[in-house]
Formats: structure tokens, sequence, C-alpha cells
């Protein structure tokens, strides 16, 4: 058998069969795993209803593009494959695909702990339900590959039996794998305190748990869907990982410690979690996603070159109803430029940024651009981005085409900086005038295959410097011309409105529909083939049938008093 099916098997058994002989479900409903972990958590990911997530996902758009008839074909293809591959697993594990993915049932979730002073721990819960005879047959196979690289232990708490395995090639503090099984729930850990302390937890009484943290319910709070929390959450505090590793080298290095007393005038500190959510078949949407950031307020350092203020944002009109992705930030970029001058003054003196950027507009030779005064203060901080499919011309791949439009306060004076750019020497690009603008015009690399160089083009229009990899592109855009009628006023765009704040620091539209099509026509055309040989990729069904599946995606961001939210969703069928 292959090296990495045996490692496979071992993990896998570990994870899914390693439980008593009997086990039965207990009648009260199962403590979430949140409140059977102490406050020191710095990972946190959860799955609080395996079984729930499986029905819901045969309810989203995908799911049921799944169960169309015009699939069944290529349903024969992917089910002859995995026959293939379930007999293999079978004979290694003696339990067939099917079996083995019917494991989980209610919760799965997996954690790090970082207690002070206490090396990291890991701890993995997996509730397996009604499928005692499956893990019974994973059980042997697990048990016999672990005594061939470790020695085990029995300790009972409280009725419940702890196994500990320690593995024979550790050293000073070997490595171990901890294990218990209570009701139908397996928990395995990196350390037995760690289980130790789960057991002590175990009717969601006690004092100290994870369930109350207060940055871990901020985030639950904020990214709750309509279905509460969730069928997804997930939690991380980057400081506690930073301060785990560095106690970890610290312990070899002990200079590494000074790394942490330059986190908190960098502003890093001021970071306290990241966390969210995800959900699928909603009443409100196929799927969505929320991640909030805990901020602490107010911020200072490097996390003020990420500010960006909620204002009203919509596509202009020059932006097409073809558009397959626009995308729309608010960014305080002299509020950034501020941030990263005090950061490097700070270790090299006041002054010195400015006094340097003062220097590089005077020097001999340059073209006499001031950093500060001819771009920063020019700039008006809102960034907007726009692909659209490219035109397919003769057996050339399509390539899409894209758009970066930066917001000017003065478009004058910035042109004024971009004639000096393009005067010097060697400047790439040449110049030409096209309905009282100037469009500056260079050769892109071109990866597609075509012996015919693309032309990229930069132009100032519309009070934003426009920047495309396809130069007429920006001509149409210099005309007030559109491939179509204008996507704000279209029905895709305006499903998504509905679910938009009034103000917000980040907007995201899209459709999928043209990079779908074009993966599909590659997969069916024999492409996919060349690395899943045993599947015939020409039985998918033709792309109309997907296409009347898919909807339009939108997400925004908006900042808070406590931090940052970030939201994506995709709409449903209506």
């Amino acid at each position: 058998m292959n090296r990495w099916l045996r490692v496979g098997t071992v993990w896998l058994a570990l994870a899914t069969a390693l439980l008593p002989r009997l086990s039965l479900r207990a009648e009260d409903e199962a403590v979430p795993t949140d409140r059977l972990l102490p406050r020191e958590v710095s990972v946190y990911v959860s799955v609080p209803d395996v079984d729930e997530l499986k029905a819901r996902f045969a309810k989203t758009a995908f799911g049921t593009l799944t169960q169309d008839s015009a699939f069944a074909s290529f349903k024969g293809e992917i089910t002859k494959a995995l026959e293939g591959v379930s007999s293999a697993i079978e004979k290694e594990l003696g339990v067939s695909l099917k079996e083995l993915l019917e494991i989980p049932s209610g919760e799965f979730a997996f954690a790090v702990l970082t207690p002070q002073g206490k090396k990291p721990a890991v701890v993995m819960f997996l509730d397996f339900g009604d499928n005692e005879k499956t893990v019974d047959a994973l059980m042997e196979k697990a048990e016999k590959a672990l005594e061939e690289n470790a020695e085990s232990d029995d300790e009972e708490i409280d009725g419940t039996k702890i196994t500990t395995w320690t593995f024979k090639n550790g050293a000073d503090k070997p490595n171990q794998l901890v294990y218990f099984v209570k009701n139908t729930m397996l928990v395995a850990s990196s350390d037995l305190d760690t289980a130790k302390g789960v057991l002590a937890r175990w009717d969601g009484k006690h004092s100290d748990t994870f369930a109350d943290n207060d940055n871990y319910n901020l985030i639950l709070e904020k990214c709750s869907t309509d279905d509460e929390d969730g069928l997804f959450v997930w939690y991380v505090n980057p400081m506690g990982l930073i301060q785990a590793a560095v106690t970890q080298v610290a312990a070899q290095n002990p200079q590494a410690a000074l790394a942490m007393g330059f986190l908190d005038p960098l502003g890093i500190t001021a970071l306290k979690a990241i966390g969210g959510s995800a959900d699928m078949a909603t009443e409100n949407f196929d799927g969505i996603t929320k991640t909030f950031m805990v901020i602490e307020q107010p911020t200072k350092g490097l996390m003020n070159v990420f500010q960006f203020p909620a204002i009203e944002q919509k596509p202009p009109k020059w932006v097409s109803t073809n558009t397959s992705a626009w995308f729309s930030l608010n960014w305080d970029i002299a509020g950034a430029y501020t941030a990263i001058e005090s950061v490097v003054d700070m270790f090299s003196g006041p002054g010195t940024v400015a006094a340097r950027i003062d220097q590089i507009a005077q020097q001999e030779g340059g073209p006499k651009v001031h950093l500060k005064k001819d771009v920063i203060d020019v700039v008006s901080g809102r960034i907007q981005v726009v692909m659209e499919p490219g035109k397919k011309k003769d057996d050339e791949p399509a390539q899409d085409r894209v758009v970066v439009a930066l917001g000017l306060k003065d478009a004058k004076k910035f042109q004024a900086t971009l004639t000096k750019l393009t005067k010097m020497a060697g400047f790439p690009g040449q110049t030409r005038e096209f309905k009282g603008a100037t469009i500056i015009e260079f050769e892109l690399p071109d990866f597609s295959g075509s012996l015919e160089p693309k032309m990229a083009g930069l132009a100032i229009g519309q009070e934003q410097l426009m920047f495309s990899n396809d130069v007429t592109v920006i001509e149409a855009m210099l005309r007030g011309d559109t491939d179509g009628d204008a996507l704000v006023d279209s029905a895709a765009y305006k499903s998504i409105v509905e679910h938009l704040p009034a103000k917000a620091s980040i907007v995201s539209y899209s459709r999928n529909d043209s990079q779908v099509k074009t993966l599909w026509d590659m997969a069916k055309g024999g492409q996919a083939g060349a690395f899943l040989p045993q599947i015939d990729f020409s039985k998918l069904p033709e792309f109309d049938t997907v296409k009347k599946y898919l909807t339009p995606n939108g997400g925004y961001s908006v900042p808070d008093k406590k931090g940052v939210l970030f939201v994506s969703f995709g709409t449903k069928k209506k």
C-alpha cells in the first residue's frame, strides 16, 4: 500500500474510530464544544451540526444543480471513479468510503489552546452519532497502527477512561496523543491536562469557558446570520498565537522575547481577534459568510494604514451590464501616508520621511515629482476595479478585460505629474491624444499564446486615473461608450442592492457565468482529463444547464465602533 495511504489510515482511524465498544447517545442535548474549552483558546473552528450542514448544502444552487437530470450521465462517471477509491479504502480500513463519510454526525470542532507559560495544545471533538459498527471496524486498524510507534497508558476519571499514547521517538518532551470518549463524542488532544480540562467542563456549568470569552461573543453577535450562529463558526486570536510562538522561541533564544516590545508601538496589539461564520440555503441567501475583526479603539501605528471610511458607493454609468465583477473601496490614503510616516519617524527620528521625500523631489535628472504634494494629496482614495469578459478572436482564448480607476481630487494637477513622468528618458510607453485626453499606451506581456501584442492604456478621464489591460476599453470610456446598459440599472445589480448598507467602505458585485463557462468549456473539451483520466468530462451537460442556476454575488465592508465587518453573499434564485 502506498505510504500516503498508510499514514492516512492512522489519522483517519484516530479521528473516527478510537471509541469504546459500547457507547450510547446521551438523552440530553450535547453541550456545545465552546463550553468544554477554557478561555485560553487562540484558534477555534466548529461545525455545530454536520448532518444539518449536509442537508442544507443539498438545498443550495450547486446542490440543486447536481440533482438536475442533465447531470445523470456525468454523475455516472463520478460514481464509477469513486467506486475505485472506495474499494482501495475498504481494502485498507475495512469500511467503504460512504460509511467513512457518514461517521461525523453532530458537532465537529478543532481548537488550539495557548495557556500562559505552557506549551500550546491541540484538541479535536467529533460526534460520531449512531455509527458504532463503522467505528468498531476502524478501531482495530487504529490500535494496530499506533502500537508500532507508541506506548499506551490508561487512566480513569469519574468513570471515563482516558488513553494516552506516547510516541517512542520522543525526547525530553515526547509527543503524545490523548483521547477519550464520552457519550457519542470522541475527544482527542495533544496534552493530558487539556483532556482533563474538557472532562471537568462536561456538564457545561464551569465558570471558566471559552464560551464566556468577550471577543468570541462579540464576533458571534456581529456575524449572526438568518439562522443565528451559522453552519460554520471560526475564531482566531492573533496575539495569542504570536505570544505562544515567541515564548517557545525565547526558551531557546531569550532575545526573541524583545520582539513583543515592538508590537504595541506599531499598533498591532490593537487587533484582538478575528472570526466569523458561514451559512447556506438561508431564508435570504444561497450562501453567506461574515467576518469580524475586533480592533481596540483608537488605533495607532500601522493599523491606521488600513482606514476605509464608509461612503455611498455604486457603479458609475461607464460600468456596463456586461461586467462580470465590480469592486469599489474608499481608502483614506492621506491617513495611510501619515501612519507610515509616523512609524518610520518613530524609529529614524522626526522629519525623516518628509526630508527624504523633499530630497527625491528635487533630485537632478529626476521628474521633479513630490510624492506627498503631487500624488498623495491629489488622489481621493476611491478605487474601483472592473472586469469584463474578453471578446473571443478566432481560435484565441478570450482574455478578461480589466479596468482600474483611481479617483482624483485635482485631475489637471495629476495630468501634469503624468506628463513629467512620460518625458523621462527610457519611459516605456508612448503618448497620443484622444478625445481631448492623453492616452499613455504600452505593450503588455501576452500569456494567451497570441502572436499579436496586447496594448494596455492609461489615461485621465471623468476625474479618475484609469488603467486597462486593453486600450480599447480606455478609448470607449473616454468616448462615454459602454458595451451595453449601465450595470447600476440592471436587474442583476439590483438583486444585491437590497442587501447592501446605505454607506460602506467596500462594495463588490460579481456574476460567475463568464468565468465558469471558460472552465466548463475547458473541462468538457478534454483538458480536465489530463488530471483525472478516469472521468470522461465530455459527458458534462451543456453550459446552459449550469447557467440557469448561477445568481449574482455581492459583498461589503463597514466600520464598527469595535472593529470592522466583512460580508459576502450569494443571492437566491427568484
